[in-house]
């Protein structure tokens, strides 16, 4: 193992989150993705997220990791950070929508959230610390009442090909009736002409049961108690459109361009092409006057070969790097030790296999047990993505405050290694010779060819074949691919084909929403038809309602326990795997720590407050970008 993975290891575990600290900022709380599918960026290298968001997750693979460099350190942040410069960055070639309501993908995020604002967004994304964005101030007056107090000085764009689009508005004032349309919007779920729309925050906004506004105050009421809608609304899907521009688009919105985009956020996108150039420019009239720090920003060519990107990067035209093999970053950064440094971030997009417990020979929950006490996790971990990740429960380890412990899943059946790990396939294997596993054929396991088509993961077919087939002593499981278009319809027709790749992104720390979109009996995302009224829906109710975190955490380990005592019916959470990002040290990041990125999706966040410094030696012979004018 490398000093630096010893070094990254060593920091996931000695700085735990506080589950305590869940409490600082505003009514604990989450919203998960609860119906909505997202695969969206797995590399948490979001200050160009462009460069390797793809609709298809991201990040980690190769070989057992051989690098010995010694840590690397972030550049020093004590001095002022400074406006001016241009950040540079890599587009995406896929951007599905330029409707922030309607997309499932965060490449559309790194977009839409440099432009467009939130209610509320998130200081600290990995701890669910809010500050105010559109809403200066908010309040939980109670269990189902939530005063947002809104910022005022508020504008739309005055220039920009969104601003020039016939059915704009430009330069107006941000009003609440803004507020409302866009809630109300994606609650009724309806486009202009009344056919529903693929509204992904529809479960979410659906909990608004009454919108009252007076003056600048709005008053919003849930349907019932529920502790984690206040930290949903900084949920980086939830931008705030102009309603006379959305609608006019909404035909044409994946027709992708830059005149249908007009925000009030910090900059005004000027060009939009996807693949060749994504360009946009300060601001001038945003509300805080000390941001963005960046005059603007140029994503340029996406690079789909990867040594292109490279060369890029070691040309200093792109200002960050990341690649699925993590030894490649590490090897670039080893080369260039005096002037880049590595962060390491957690990877929001789980990886998890599922098993369809809705039909035959599945239906019988003895063979999903017996499939999630095999799943080698801490195997795949080591062969994809060189030892760096951690295993999930069914919360992910990113979530802390609400995951089973590392140190209790260690001795958990299906999470055990050695010689408890070989109980364990004694175990499996009493139960799929009891259930009738050997007599059932071939099995298919599919795996999504954008995780399987890159180089270092391309073995994960086979590798999940022989998994199976070692521990059941059988040649009964076979590997194959396919594409999400396929597989995530499938999903929600409930016939799919047993799987292995990422699944949703998780979006914010709170899980509590999460478990009640994946196991709640009415859920749409309740994808192995889950029906325990007992042992999950009343104790999630409970837990989602309740403002006492000792009592929801409680409730919600309950809840794990039991559902790892059913093989997780079907949703085998596997592990999050950790990726390093790289960077020039004339760019300084927005990060929770030295050495650490966000775990999750900050563009937002990095829009704001990521700065370069052009007094940095490593700053000499860097490309000077120029984004496309107003």
């Amino acid at each position: 193992m490398s000093e630096e993975r010893n070094y990254w290891l060593k920091q996931r575990t000695t700085q735990r989150i506080s589950r305590r600290g869940m409490l600082r900022g505003a009514a604990l709380g989450t919203a998960g993705l609860a119906g909505a599918v997202l695969i969206g960026c797995g590399d948490s290298d979001d200050a160009t997220a462009t460069a390797t968001a793809t609709p298809d997750g991201g990040g980690g693979g190769g070989s057992a990791a051989t690098a010995t460099a010694a840590p690397t350190e972030a550049p020093a942040a004590s001095m002022d950070p400074v406006q001016g410069e241009i950040l540079s960055g890599v587009s995406a070639n896929v951007y599905e929508t330029v409707d922030g309501h309607q997309t499932v993908a965060s490449p559309v995020l790194t977009v839409l959230l440099r432009a467009q604002s939130k209610l509320l967004r998130f200081s600290n994304p990995n701890l669910g610390e809010l500050t105010g964005d559109l809403a200066e101030s908010w309040e939980q007056v109670s269990p189902t009442e939530i005063i947002l107090n809104m910022r005022q000085g508020v504008t739309f764009h005055d220039a920009g090909p969104g601003a020039d689009h016939v059915a704009s508005t430009p330069g107006r004032d941000f009003t609440t009736d803004d507020v409302v349309y866009n809630i109300e919007r994606q609650k009724a779920g309806l486009l202009v002409n009344g056919d529903d729309g693929a509204f992904g925050r529809k479960s979410f906004w659906s909990k608004v049961a009454n919108l009252e506004a007076t003056g600048r105050e709005i008053k919003v009421e849930l349907t019932s108690p529920d502790a984690t809608f206040i930290q949903g609304l900084a949920n980086e899907f939830n931008v705030f459109a102009q309603p006379e521009l959305i609608e006019a688009v909404e035909s044409e919105a994946t027709d992708i361009s830059a005149d249908k985009v007009i925000g009030t956020g910090p900059y005004i996108i000027t060009e939009w092409r996807p693949g060749e150039r994504l360009s946009g420019v300060r601001n001038p009239n945003y509300y805080d006057p000390d941001f963005p720090r960046f005059d603007g920003f140029v994503f340029g060519q996406a690079f789909e070969d990867p040594t292109a990107y490279r060369i890029g990067f070691e040309q200093k035209q792109v200002d960050s790097f990341s690649d699925p093999d993590p030894d490649t970053t590490i090897a670039i950064q080893s080369d260039k030790a005096d002037e880049t440094y590595i962060n390491w971030s957690g990877v929001a997009n789980t990886v998890a296999a599922y098993t369809n417990t809705n039909i035959e020979p599945f239906s019988d929950l003895r063979l999903a047990q017996a499939i999630d006490l095999t799943l080698d996790r801490r195997l795949l971990i080591q062969q994809l993505h060189n030892g760096f990740g951690r295993v999930s429960g069914p919360v992910s380890w990113m979530q802390q405050s609400w995951a089973i412990p590392q140190e209790q899943l260690e001795v958990t059946p299906g999470y055990r290694s050695g010689a408890e790990r070989e109980e364990d396939i004694v175990e499996a294997n009493k139960l799929w010779q009891a259930a009738g596993g050997a007599d059932v054929g071939e099995i298919k396991f599919v795996i999504a060819d954008t995780w399987s088509s890159r180089a270092s993961w391309t073995i994960t077919p086979e590798l999940i074949a022989g998994m199976f087939n070692e521990a059941f002593v059988t040649s009964q499981f076979k590997g194959d691919t396919a594409s999400y278009g396929e597989i995530i319809p499938s999903w929600f027709d409930k016939t799919f084909d047993n799987f292995f790749a990422w699944i949703p992104n998780i979006e914010i720390p709170d899980a509590r929403a999460d478990m009640v979109g994946a196991f709640g009996s009415d859920s749409p995302a309740n994808l192995w038809s889950v029906n325990e009224p007992d042992q999950i829906d009343a104790k999630l109710e409970q837990a989602i309602q309740s403002l006492d975190y000792d009592e929801a955490f409680a409730l919600m380990t309950e809840v794990q326990e039991f559902i790892l005592s059913q093989g997780q019916f079907g949703r085998h959470i596997a592990y999050n795997y950790i990726a390093p990002g790289l960077a020039w040290n004339y760019y300084h990041r927005t990060g929770p720590a030295e050495n650490e990125a966000w775990n999750f999706l900050s563009t937002s966040l990095g829009a704001l407050d990521d700065w370069i410094d052009p007094n940095d030696p490593s700053f000499e012979g860097r490309s000077s970008q120029t984004p496309t004018p107003v």
